[in-house]
């Protein structure tokens, strides 16, 4: 796909993208990079966007109106870390290398800086996950820390960064 052809609408997540999410995050590149467990149900992924806790934003991004990516930001409520917050984010597989993921970390990141008062956005990633490190630190992500053997993933153990963002 050509990425000077695409336009890229990012949107808050509604229940009714569930089937979407759970395609995005069953693809083995997107599966591989995240947390998720593999074979997750169009079901669970309704529960989860129909019970989203307070903090926690979701948001989805469009091509052609076909969902292809999701962003998931949870800003502490927590009184002495509410200037903190995090985020985990996944892309479908087809749509790799399009600036989608850039395109939904912009949209946090806004929200982080102008509205939520928010100073640290802190994610974790995994450390063989070059493409993902790479589009943090263009956003002014650093590695602080490294966990060794923190992740099981296809049968071994990955290590993971610790990366995060101070707002000036």
């Amino acid at each position: 796909m050509d990425k000077s052809n695409i336009t890229v609408i990012v949107r808050p997540t509604q229940p009714t993208d569930a089937a979407a999410l759970a395609d995005i995050f069953n693809q083995p590149e997107a599966l591989s990079g995240t947390l998720q467990l593999p074979n997750a149900s169009p079901a669970m992924w309704e529960q989860r966007l129909s019970n989203m806790p307070q903090g926690v934003y979701s948001y989805v991004a469009e091509v052609d109106g076909r969902v292809v990516g999701n962003i998931g930001f949870e800003h502490s409520q927590r009184p002495r870390t509410s200037h903190c917050a995090s985020f985990g984010i996944g892309v479908h597989d087809d749509f790799h290398g399009l600036g989608i993921g850039s395109k939904l970390i912009e949209t946090v990141l806004d929200l982080a800086d102008n509205w939520l008062q928010v100073k640290r956005v802190q994610i974790e990633v995994n450390s063989d996950n070059q493409a993902a490190i790479a589009c943090y630190k263009k956003f002014g992500f650093e590695i602080e820390g490294e966990a060794k053997c923190s992740v099981f993933r296809n049968g071994e153990y990955v290590s993971t960064y610790y990366m995060a963002r101070i707002k000036a």
